[in-house]
């Protein structure tokens, strides 16, 4: 496998031409972002950390313009019909190179561009360097992801998205010393849809996923309405959620989410809850705990210290709580299309808490 470097020039924002003009306003919300917080901690790292040593990128960008039209590139990953893939990488500058640092992969939407999710709409380099830990930026096939039902090019070109995210981190270990007991994937929408299924066919790679407005990608969780958008398959090649191992999940949605049902998200975690060994029942979560406008809860009776936790918010739209722009990316307009934001729960804050209480 090759890495080398790509230029592009298609960095604005992509919508599928397969996507009609009602769905469009819909592709446009489907993204995933952590926003910055003003968090100043760092994430610690486990007293013995199994790392993947020392390489040759030290505290940078890669390639060194993050906000340019330069991407690494992979080529001759399996399951990409012959396509080369492409990502960013962000290292904070508290890294050093001996010691082991967690990462978090940020997945964007359909119809967005990585650097119009995690860097302009949500300043997730910042808080990376804050909280320290590796910031990776993938770019998905036509700004879309195979999460499985969920959506677009990728998905209907039958893309292995997990090979993709194998491959990178495999790549990224060459040349920084990874936490391999710290990996985290998060998205909000399309990218939720893929960090479920992260959860469930690469379990061995990640300690935790936090999906914002999104659903596991299962086809038993498609229904009529659903496949009415033109945006799911209720015949993709993601049947089940069968892990290698149990897997913590945070999960938000807002209950008057337009494009992704809340109905869809107890769904997600029971099915999910389900296949790591946890109980059917459920408590109120200690952390992010309910107040305001949001409810959380966690299932009860998970092995060790697995954790799968869904927060609600009341009137909440497609959302990333406590971006100023819902993490859309594009401002005042973005957050107006999105819906309602919340008054209690700050989605990026909730992230790196989980982060902190989670490893393999």
């Amino acid at each position: 496998m090759r890495r080398s470097v790509l230029i592009r020039t298609d960095t604005a924002c992509v919508i599928p031409r397969m996507l009609s003009s009602r769905n469009t306003l819909l592709a446009l919300l489907w993204i995933s972002a952590i926003a910055c917080t003003n968090e100043m901690d760092t994430v610690a790292t486990a007293a013995v950390a199994r790392g993947t040593g020392a390489g040759d990128w030290v505290a940078g960008n890669y390639p060194s313009d993050l906000r340019g039209s330069t991407y690494l590139e992979l080529e001759g990953i399996a399951g990409q019909n012959g396509m080369p893939r492409e990502y960013k990488v962000h290292v904070p500058p508290s890294y050093v190179p001996n010691t082991p640092m967690p990462l978090v992969f940020c997945i964007h939407g359909l119809g967005q561009q990585p650097e119009t999710l995690c860097l302009t709409g949500t300043a997730m380099d910042q808080l990376a360097d804050r909280a320290g830990f590796i910031l990776v930026l993938p770019r998905g096939f036509s700004t879309s992801w195979n999460g499985g039902a969920c959506c677009g090019p990728a998905r209907d070109a039958n893309l292995d998205d997990v090979a993709f995210f194998r491959a990178m981190l495999a790549d990224i270990g060459k040349h920084l010393n990874v936490d391999l007991d710290r990996v985290f994937a998060t998205g909000l929408s399309n990218g939720a849809y893929m960090s479920y299924r992260l959860a469930c066919e690469a379990a061995d790679l990640f300690a935790g996923v936090v999906p914002g407005a999104g659903a596991l990608g299962v086809n038993e969780l498609v229904d009529d309405a659903l496949m009415g958008t033109g945006l799911f398959s209720a015949s993709s090649n993601f049947e089940r959620c069968a892990p290698s191992r149990p897997v913590s999940i945070l999960a938000t949605h807002g209950t008057s989410d337009f494009v992704v049902p809340i109905a869809l998200q107890a769904k997600s975690l029971a099915n999910t809850a389900a296949a790591f060994g946890c109980s059917a029942t459920t408590k109120p979560a200690t952390a992010p705990k309910s107040g305001g406008d949001t409810t959380c809860t966690t299932y009860e009776g998970c092995p060790g210290d697995i954790e799968v936790t869904g927060c609600a918010v009341a009137q909440g739209g497609h959302c990333w709580f406590g971006s100023p722009d819902c993490g859309i990316g594009l401002g005042v307009s973005g957050a107006q299309a999105a819906g309602n934001n919340s008054n209690t729960l700050d989605n990026s804050a909730a992230l790196l808490e989980f982060i902190r209480a989670h490893h393999k």
